[in-house]
């Protein structure tokens, strides 16, 4: 892993954040990831007004928080957010959050393997059992493993069948060393309007765990509503909710409506690099796919897919100069886009663009470029290049700044 700490000065500009006292540069030539912490807090805040008092958060910050950082997330949520549960998608993720200084719970939701085990038991990390063919390696590595049983309810993604529930039973009651601290499961269709799929998948997961109870076992976590789940439907017999989208302001489904006030976390930004007049006819970008309709003026702003910017949003997408909004002019590339900004433009090189976030009265959200590409929110986040730099914003001020690639 490669990590600065450091950016050139020949790259940077003052702006008015300040961070441990002084003026925090952003990137004059490059883009960054800027991360509101505020919107965060508000966001957990949002989630746990609409649950039940005794039910609990595990706050799902696998793959880099969705593309925000899962450090700086998960350390504001332990120290402002009251998250008292965390999970992660694979044992590493666990690891540095402990390195890290997290010291809540956190739940590995995939799979691992015996040395990944055998370190984490030593960081109290909880793992998850998804195969019946783990409790039969787990059982001989001698070791004390506390875990979650993930049942597929209807999924057929990770997680034992609810017809293997008795041969998990007796395995775990025969073996000391294994302990089930929690039962999940997932909902496929929850953000599905009037679904019935729910109600489904609840009946079976209920059966499995009424079973595991009946045999003596007494796992304290139950869980299985993600953000879909929570915002559609009554949280009944969980002690746990497992926001994930949601947490990073956007919608399970970005067509849809959801009777929650979100906040988008992550914003893309960036600098306009170069202003170009030309002529109408002018071809911009590859494939010429867009020509000038007139004598324009054309901005050239270093931001592209690598970065997170959608190939999709080529002749589509918009992005905020001074408040206003300007049509990317042809195929978005790896490292650039361009930008029609009209015959007598009020922009100048080194003006801030905001391809994903708020500038004056303005905002782009990631669920609004997920639209035009008929995807969801979830891919535009989790897409946001790890190789830029990420500034973390707490009450107007840039508080933590990371470069090059982080978790």
């Amino acid at each position: 892993m490669i990590r600065f700490d450091g950016i050139n000065e020949s790259d940077k500009f003052n702006d008015r954040s300040g961070f441990a006292g002084s003026v925090v540069s952003r990137p004059l030539y490059s883009p960054y990831v800027e991360i509101s912490l505020d919107n965060i807090l508000h966001n957990i805040a949002q989630i746990r007004s609409a649950l039940p008092r005794r039910v609990g958060i595990i706050a799902v910050v696998k793959d880099c928080s969705y593309g925000c950082a899962s450090v700086e997330i998960a350390k504001t949520l332990e120290r402002d957010g009251g998250i008292d549960f965390f999970a992660v998608a694979r044992p590493r993720e666990a690891f540095v959050l402990r390195q890290a200084g997290i010291v809540k719970p956190i739940l590995v939701l995939g799979m691992a393997e015996e040395s990944e085990l055998r370190s984490g038991v030593d960081k109290d990390v909880i793992f998850t059992l998804n195969d019946l063919s783990d409790v039969e390696r787990w059982k001989l590595y001698d070791i004390d493993i506390r875990f979650h049983l993930n049942i597929d309810t209807g999924m057929s993604r990770m997680g034992i069948l609810p017809s293997e529930t008795d041969s998990i039973i007796e395995a775990v009651k025969s073996t000391p060393s294994l302990w089930m601290d929690g039962v999940f499961t997932h909902m496929a269709c929850a953000d599905e309007p009037d679904t019935s799929s729910v109600s489904q998948q609840l009946e079976k997961f209920t059966k499995c765990v009424d079973k595991i109870r009946k045999a003596g076992l007494s796992p304290t976590h139950i869980h299985y509503e993600n953000s879909a789940t929570f915002l559609r439907f009554p949280s009944t017999n969980c002690t746990l909710v497992r926001p994930g989208i949601s947490l990073y302001g956007c919608k399970p489904d970005p067509a849809q409506n959801f009777d929650i006030n979100l906040k988008p976390v992550a914003s893309l930004i960036s600098r306009v690099a170069k202003m170009k007049k030309v002529p109408a006819g002018t071809p911009v970008s590859y494939g010429w796919n867009y020509v000038a309709p007139s004598d324009t003026w054309i901005a050239t702003i270093p931001l592209g897919y690598a970065h997170g910017l959608p190939r999709f949003l080529s002749n589509r997408g918009m992005v905020l100069i001074n408040g206003s909004r300007y049509r990317i002019a042809g195929n978005v590339t790896m490292d650039y886009i361009m930008a029609d900004v009209g015959a007598n433009p009020s922009v100048s090189t080194g003006d801030e663009v905001v391809a994903i976030g708020s500038q004056g009265d303005e905002t782009i959200t990631p669920d609004d470029i997920a639209i035009i590409g008929g995807t969801i929110g979830y891919e535009i986040i989790c897409n946001l290049g790890t190789s830029i730099p990420r500034f973390y914003t707490r009450n107007g001020e840039t508080v933590h700044r990371d470069f090059g690639v982080i978790l």
